[in-house]
C-alpha cells in the first residue's frame, strides 16, 4: 500500500493519533506526494458531500420542502456540505501539517475554512502540533507568525488556539501581532505558560487587551489575571516598575474607562511606595486633566502621597482639577486651594483663576464650596477682585448675590421658571366591535388571539352549513400546512389546533391518533438485594426463629405448613409477582441451603407443592427493595385524565402556564367534537367586544340557537363564554337563559343572575432564596439578595366548574418546559378579572432572558380590561418604567387616563423593585417626569409620595445623587399639582437644608416641605 493510499484510509477513519504518527515519519518524496494530492482529495469529498446533500433534499417530502425557494435550499445544500467536511477537518490539517512545504501553503491549508466546524470550537489542535514540532525550526516560526497574523478577534476559537499551542510546544518567539496577545488574555492564566514573559509585557500596548480584561476584579479576592501577576510580582518573575511603567504609559495614551479599568486595578495591586510614585509624578500630573474619571483619582491619590511639588506643578494640579467635571476631583482641587491659599497667601491671586474655573462647575456643591473659599479668602484675593467679579455671572443668583456683595460683579438675574404646561392625557375611544366571523385568512394572517378568535367562529358556523364549500376554501391554504402535525404529541400553539381542524374537513379521518406508549418495565430502576436463609425442620412452625429484624428487609415467606407450602400463598409460580432475574436468584439460594431441586423446580413452574425431603430444611427469603412501585401487589392503575390528555395530544397542567391549559382544553374539545359529529352550530364564546368581552344577550341568542339544533355547547367554551361576560348581575339576560331548554342553561341563568365570578384575592409576595431554601421578604428581610422570586397570591372561592377552578388557582412561582406560551391571549380570557391575568404573569417577569416574558402589549391589554387592579398589575408596570424598553409611558397613560392607574401601589412595588433587584433609579425617575409632562402629574405625584420613604435614606445616613434627584422631582411635581400633607422622612432630612453649608439634597428636602406646607 503507498504512503499516499495509507494516509487517506487514516483521514478517512478519523484516526488522528495514527494519522500524525504515521505522517510524521514520511520520507521526502512521501511527504511531497501526500501534498500534493491533498487538494484534489479536498475537492473529491466535497464534490461527494454536495451531491448527497442535493440527493437527500431530492428524497425528501416535496410537502415538507414547498415554501422554501431554490436559494434558501441551496444554502441549506452548503451547510450540509460545510459541516460534512468539517467532521474530517481534523486529520486533513494534521497530513497538511506534516506534509507541506511552503510555510505559506501550510499555513493556508491549516486556516481554511471548510475544514473547521461552522458553529463552535475547532477540536483540540493538540495533534496538529505535534506534527508541526517537528518540522525545521525555521519553517515552524514562519508558519508560526502567518497564523498569527491569521487572528482577526479576541474569541477567535479556530486559529488562535493553534498558534498558541504552537508557540508554546515549539518555543518559537510569538509575532507582533495584538490580537495574538488579547487572544492569548482570552485564555486561562497559568503560572508556567512558555509565553508568559513574551506576552506580559505586551499587555500594556496590544489594542484590545484593557478591554479583554475588563471584568478583572481585586475584590473580594483576585481574579485570574491579577490573581497571576500577584504571585509573579511575589515569586519576583516580573519587576514592579516594569509594570508601573507599563500602567502609567498605558494611562498616558488614553483611552476610555472601560479599557483602562483593569490597569487602574493592577496599579492598585502594585500599590506604589511614595518612591515609586514621586518617580513618576510628572507623569501622573499629565494624567489629571482629560483621563477617565478612575484613572484621575488614582493619579490624584499618588500626587497627594509625594512631594513637596514645585508650585507650578501645584498650580497645574489644582487648574487641571477644578476643570474636571467630575464633582469629586473638583471638590479635590478647591480642598487643595484652599489649603495653598491658607499657607501662603501670596499664591491667592495665582490661584484665583481655578478659583473662577470652578463657579461654573455643573454640581451645585462645587459652586458653593467655590464661593465659600473665596469669602474666606477675601483680603487675600483683594489684587483679583476683578477676575473674581466678572465671574461672578456664572454662578446662580443666590450663590452671585453673595459674592457680588464683597467682590462687586453683574448678578445673573432669577430665571422665572416656564409655567408647567402639561399635555392633556389621551382620549380613549370606547373599545371597538369584535370582527365578524371569518375562514377566508391565509395561515400567515392567523397570528393572536383576535385572527384565531376570528376562524373558529368561522369555522364552527360553516362546517355545519356547507362543509364542501368550507373544504374548497380551505384546501389551498392548509393542505401543506404543517407536514408534521400528526408526528407531534402535543400541540401547544393554536395555529396547530387550526390546522388539524382544517384538516379533518379536507381529508376526514387523515389523524391518525396518538399511537399507544411503548410498553414500560414496571421495575425499571428498582434495586433488590436477596438473602435466602435456612430453617431447621423443626422451627419451621417457630415464628420466632427467622432472621432478626433489619432496616428495609421484607420478610417475603411465612411459615410453612407441614408440606412445606407456604401459609395463604396465592395458585401459581412462587414468588410470580417479582423480576425473573429476583426469582431466579431466590430459587439460586434456595439450592445453595439444600432446598431439594424438585422442590424447587415445582415452586418455579407453579406446579403443586411437594413435601420436604427428611432433613431438608425450610427457608426464609428476605428481600431488600428500593423502587417506585410497591413490591407487592399489583402497580397503581394509570390515572384516567392523564391517558385522556395524551390521547388528545394535550400537555399535563404542571408543562404549561393555567391559561394556556384553559385555551388548549377549549381548542382540544372543538377538534374532538369535530371528528365525533357532534359539534354544536356556533360557539358561545366568540367575543362581542375587542377586549374581549361578551354581550350577555348575544350569549344567550346562541344558547338558543344551540338548543334550537339539539345540541348541546362545548363544556370549555362555555366556561369561557361565562368568564368573558361584563363585570355585574344580568337580570334580564338571566331570566332569558332561564327560559332555554338546554342541560347549560341553568348553570348560564345562574352566573348572569349572581353577578358572575366573584373577584378572587389576588397579589403578589417577595421571596428569595438563601442557601437552598425559600423564605418571604415579611418573614425576614435580608436586605440584597442574589436572586429574588416572585410568589403569586391568587385565591378564589371553588365555582363548580372544573375549568375555571384550576385556572384560578395560583401560578407556580418558578416557570419550566412550556410554561409562559400564548400570553397574549392571556387578557382575553379573564377580560373581567385583569389583576387575575397580571398574577398569571408575574412568572414571567423578572429574569427574562432565553425566556418569554412580559411585554408592555399584555399590559396595554390588561390596562383596556375591566376589574380591579393592585399589587401584581402595579408591580409589572413597575417594571417596565425602571427597565424603559420598550417606552413605558403610553402604557402609564392609557391607564391614568381611564382613571384606574394604581399609582400608591406602583410606588410600593418601585421602591422595592430598586431596593431589591438590579435595577437603578435614574430610568424610574426618567419615565416618571416623562410621564408627568404629558399630562400624569397628579398620578407621579401619588407615585413619588409612596415611593420615596423606601427610596430615602434614614436620618443620619448619606445620601446619594439619586436621592437629590429623586427628591428634585418629587418637589417640581408638587409644584405642578399643589400637593399638600408632610412626608416625615422628608422632614427628617429639611433642617439642615435651611442653612447655606447645607448640601442640595437637604435644600431639596426643605424645598419640598415648605411647598407641601402651603
Amino acid at each position: 500500500m503507498s504512503a499516499w493510499q495509507e494516509v487517506r484510509d487514516l483521514v478517512t477513519a478519523r484516526e488522528t493519533k495514527k494519522l500524525a504518527d504515521r505522517v510524521i515519519t514520511l520520507t521526502e518524496a512521501e511527504c511531497a506526494e501526500v501534498a500534493g494530492r491533498l487538494p484534489g482529495f479536498l475537492k473529491e469529498m466535497r464534490d461527494t458531500a454536495t451531491e448527497i446533500a442535493r440527493e437527500s433534499q431530492e428524497a425528501d417530502d416535496r410537502d415538507a420542502l414547498n415554501g422554501f425557494d431554490d436559494a434558501w435550499l441551496a444554502w441549506e445544500r452548503r451547510r450540509t456540505v460545510r459541516n460534512g467536511l468539517a467532521e474530517f477537518g481534523a486529520p486533513l490539517r494534521i497530513a497538511g501539517a506534516g506534509t507541506i512545504s511552503g510555510p505559506a501553503a501550510a499555513a493556508a491549508w491549516l486556516t481554511r475554512r471548510e475544514l473547521y466546524p461552522e458553529w463552535g470550537p475547532a477540536p483540540d489542535p493538540a495533534e496538529v502540533v505535534r506534527v508541526l514540532v517537528t518540522r525545521p525550526a525555521e519553517w515552524q516560526a514562519d508558519v508560526a507568525g502567518r497564523l498569527a497574523g491569521k487572528i482577526r478577534r479576541a474569541n477567535d476559537d479556530r486559529v488562535a488556539p493553534l498558534v498558541l499551542a504552537l508557540l508554546r510546544a515549539s518555543g518559537v518567539t510569538p509575532p507582533s501581532h495584538d490580537p495574538l496577545v488579547v487572544a492569548w488574555l482570552t485564555g486561562p492564566a497559568l503560572d508556567g505558560d512558555p509565553l508568559l514573559g513574551a506576552l506580559l509585557p505586551r499587555i500594556f500596548e496590544a489594542e484590545g487587551a484593557g478591554r479583554a480584561l475588563r471584568e478583572e476584579r481585586l475584590t473580594p479576592s483576585p481574579t485570574a489575571w491579577l490573581s497571576l501577576i500577584r504571585r509573579l510580582l511575589g515569586a519576583g518573575r516580573v519587576s514592579r516598575a516594569e509594570l508601573l511603567d507599563g500602567c502609567v504609559s498605558r494611562f498616558l495614551r488614553g483611552g476610555d474607562a472601560a479599557d483602562l479599568r483593569f490597569f487602574v486595578r493592577l496599579h492598585e495591586l502594585i500599590d506604589p511606595v511614595p518612591q515609586e510614585a514621586a518617580e513618576r509624578a510628572r507623569d501622573y500630573l499629565r494624567l489629571l486633566p482629560a483621563a477617565p474619571g478612575p484613572v484621575a483619582e488614582l493619579a490624584l491619590t499618588q500626587i497627594s502621597r509625594t512631594g513637596p511639588h514645585d508650585d507650578a506643578d501645584v498650580r497645574e494640579a489644582i487648574e487641571a482639577l477644578t476643570f474636571r467635571p467630575e464633582a469629586k476631583l473638583a471638590r479635590a482641587g478647591l480642598s487643595r486651594l484652599d489649603q495653598e491659599v491658607r499657607q501662603r497667601p501670596a499664591r491667592a491671586g495665582e490661584l484665583a483663576p481655578a478659583l473662577a474655573t470652578a463657579f461654573a462647575h455643573a454640581s451645585d456643591d462645587v459652586r458653593r464650596r467655590a464661593v465659600r473659599i473665596a469669602l474666606r479668602h477675601a483680603t487675600a484675593l483683594g489684587a483679583d477682585a476683578k477676575l473674581i467679579a466678572g465671574a461672578v455671572p456664572l454662578l446662580p443668583a443666590d450663590l452671585g448675590r453673595e459674592l457680588a456683595a464683597v467682590f462687586g460683579g453683574e448678578v445673573t438675574a432669577e430665571g422665572t421658571p416656564e409655567p408647567f404646561a402639561p399635555a392633556p392625557l389621551p382620549v380613549l375611544p370606547e373599545p371597538g366591535p369584535f370582527p365578524a366571523p371569518t375562514v377566508d385568512q391565509t395561515t400567515g394572517d392567523l397570528h393572536g388571539w383576535v385572527a384565531c378568535e376570528q376562524w373558529l367562529a368561522g369555522f364552527v358556523e360553516r362546517v355545519g352549513r356547507d362543509r364542501a364549500a368550507l373544504r374548497g376554501r380551505l384546501t389551498p391554504v392548509f393542505q401543506n400546512f404543517f407536514p408534521y402535525l400528526y408526528d407531534t404529541e402535543r400541540w401547544l400553539d393554536p395555529g396547530a389546533w387550526v390546522a388539524a381542524l382544517a384538516k379533518e374537513v379536507i381529508a376526514p379521518g387523515t389523524d391518525p391518533g396518538v399511537p399507544d406508549p411503548e410498553p414500560v418495565d414496571p421495575w425499571a430502576g428498582s434495586s433488590f438485594s436477596v438473602r435466602v436463609t435456612a430453617v431447621p425442620p423443626e422451627d419451621a412452625d417457630d415464628p420466632e426463629s427467622g432472621p432478626e429484624d433489619e432496616p428495609g428487609l421484607v420478610d417475603e415467606a411465612g411459615p410453612e405448613d407441614e408440606d412445606g407450602v407456604e401459609e395463604g400463598a396465592a395458585p401459581g409460580p412462587a414468588f410470580g409477582d417479582l423480576p425473573e432475574h429476583v426469582r431466579e436468584e431466590i430459587f439460586r439460594q434456595m439450592l445453595e441451603i439444600g432446598v431439594s431441586a424438585d422442590r424447587v423446580t415445582a415452586m418455579r413452574d407453579g406446579l403443586p407443592a411437594l413435601p420436604p425431603h427428611p432433613g431438608e430444611p425450610g427457608f426464609q427469603v428476605g428481600i431488600m427493595y428500593s423502587g417506585f412501585r410497591p413490591l407487592f401487589g399489583e402497580p397503581e392503575e394509570p390515572d384516567p385524565a392523564v391517558e385522556f390528555r395524551r390521547r388528545n395530544r394535550l400537555p399535563e397542567p404542571r408543562q404549561v402556564s393555567p391559561p394556556h391549559m384553559f385555551l388548549l382544553h377549549r381548542l382540544s374539545e372543538i377538534y374532538r367534537a369535530l371528528r365525533e359529529g357532534t359539534l354544536p352550530p356556533v360557539l358561545l364564546a366568540t367575543p362581542t367586544v375587542m377586549t374581549g368581552h361578551l354581550d350577555p344577550g348575544v350569549l344567550v341568542d346562541r344558547l338558543e340557537l344551540c338548543a334550537a339544533a339539539g345540541a348541546e355547547p362545548l363544556p370549555a367554551d362555555l366556561q369561557q363564554a361565562l368568564l368573558r361576560l361584563p363585570r355585574g348581575a344580568h337580570p334580564l339576560a338571566a331570566e332569558r337563559a332561564g327560559r332555554v331548554r338546554s342541560q347549560a342553561a341553568p348553570a348560564v341563568a345562574a352566573w348572569l343572575a349572581r353577578g358572575g365570578l366573584p373577584d378572587p384575592e389576588a397579589g403578589v409576595k417577595w421571596g428569595y432564596l438563601d442557601g437552598g431554601h425559600e423564605h418571604l421578604f415579611e418573614e425576614r428581610d435580608p436586605g440584597h439578595v442574589g436572586q429574588v422570586r416572585l410568589v403569586p397570591v391568587l385565591l378564589a372561592e371553588p365555582t363548580g366548574h372544573h375549568l375555571i377552578d384550576e385556572l384560578l388557582s395560583a401560578p407556580p412561582k418558578w416557570r419550566w418546559e412550556d410554561h409562559g406560551h400564548v400570553m397574549g391571549w392571556w387578557p382575553s380570557i379573564l377580560p373581567s378579572h385583569r389583576e387575575v391575568v397580571s398574577v398569571h404573569y408575574l412568572p414571567h417577569l423578572l429574569y427574562q432572558w432565553n425566556q418569554p416574558g412580559v411585554y408592555p402589549a399584555y399590559l396595554e391589554a390588561v390596562a383596556d380590561a375591566d376589574g380591579p387592579l393592585g399589587e401584581a398589575t402595579a408591580l409589572i408596570l413597575a417594571y417596565f418604567l425602571a427597565e424603559r424598553r420598550p417606552d413605558p409611558v403610553p402604557v402609564l397613560l392609557r391607564m391614568a387616563s381611564r382613571g384606574d392607574l394604581p399609582a400608591g401601589a406602583i410606588g410600593r412595588q418601585l421602591a422595592l423593585l430598586i431596593r431589591r433587584t438590579w435595577f437603578e433609579t435614574r430610568p424610574v425617575l426618567a419615565s416618571l417626569r416623562e410621564a408627568a409632562h404629558q399630562g400624569a402629574h397628579e398620578q407621579v405625584w401619588e407615585i413619588v409620595r409612596t415611593l420615596l420613604p423606601d427610596l430615602l435614606p434614614s436620618a443620619g445616613g448619606r445620601p446619594n445623587v439619586t436621592h437629590t434627584e429623586a427628591v428634585t422631582l418629587a418637589a417640581d411635581v408638587a409644584a405642578w399639582v399643589g400637593a399638600r400633607g408632610e412626608i416625615p422622612a422628608v422632614s427628617a432630612h429639611a433642617a439642615t437644608g435651611r442653612a447655606s453649608r447645607g448640601s442640595r439634597f437637604a435644600r431639596e428636602c426643605a424645598r419640598l416641605c415648605d411647598l407641601l406646607a402651603g
